[in-house]
């Protein structure tokens, strides 16, 4: 089954293409990454699939309910941790019961009594993708979520992918990050300039590396 489909999509902004003729298909519970070079076109994708963008023609079909981890962080500076999930739980109508676990699981429960203006950018990060968790969502987008985090959080982060994706959860993530891709998605779609380059299974790659299926296609 699908959780996204887009067929011949068409998307421009003041007369600049974005995406022309432009189809990808996502597969329901798995980790899909989007790669590509910067301006290809990956953050437009996934703000057209959650709506904060229209497109200008083809079809885009989004099959359940969705969340979305922007590439920036848009938190209470002034707030603790702590208020900011019961803020951000007041405006999207999800509880507190489970958050212990996830907040154990990326090394935030001793800091969230903290003011967030206290934060590295990568407590920041993990925040943000504590309260997309906690909206308990069918579909879970992730704009380069391990974006400024050291590699003990990326750990994490991977943990926390990997539970997702064990409660049926989809998974789809830009990253520039490949190596950590290649651990943690089941399929990769290389974009470049609005166009879809491949989509391939990660076990099927045959031995070469994400790095250098990247600079190769990139090349061309």
């Amino acid at each position: 089954m699908k959780s996204v489909i887009v067929r011949n999509m068409s998307k421009s902004f003041n007369d600049k293409v974005i995406f022309e003729d432009f189809s990808i298909e996502i597969e329901k519970n798995t980790v899909h990454a989007i790669v590509g070079p910067n301006g290809s076109g990956k953050t437009s994708l996934l703000r057209i699939l959650t709506g904060l963008y229209k497109k200008d023609s083809g079809e885009v079909v989004v099959e359940g309910t969705h969340s979305m981890l922007l590439e920036n962080d848009y938190l209470y500076e002034d707030k603790t941790g702590f208020e900011n999930l019961k803020l951000y739980g007041f405006y999207f109508g999800y509880n507190l019961d489970k958050y212990k676990n996830f907040s154990d699981l990326l090394g935030l429960n001793e800091d969230l009594d903290r003011k967030v203006s206290t934060y590295s950018k990568g407590m920041k990060r993990k925040l943000s993708l504590l309260i997309i968790i906690l909206m308990d969502r069918d579909i879970i987008f992730l704009d380069e979520a391990t974006s400024g985090v050291d590699p003990i959080s990326r750990v994490q982060i991977r943990k926390i992918i990997s539970i997702l994706k064990e409660s049926k959860k989809t998974v789809v993530i830009t990253s520039h990050d490949l190596a950590e891709i290649e651990k943690v998605a089941d399929y990769v779609s290389m974009i470049k300039d609005g166009k879809l380059l491949f989509t391939k299974g990660i076990l099927d790659i045959n031995g070469e590396s994400l790095e250098e299926l990247f600079i190769e296609e990139g090349l061309k």
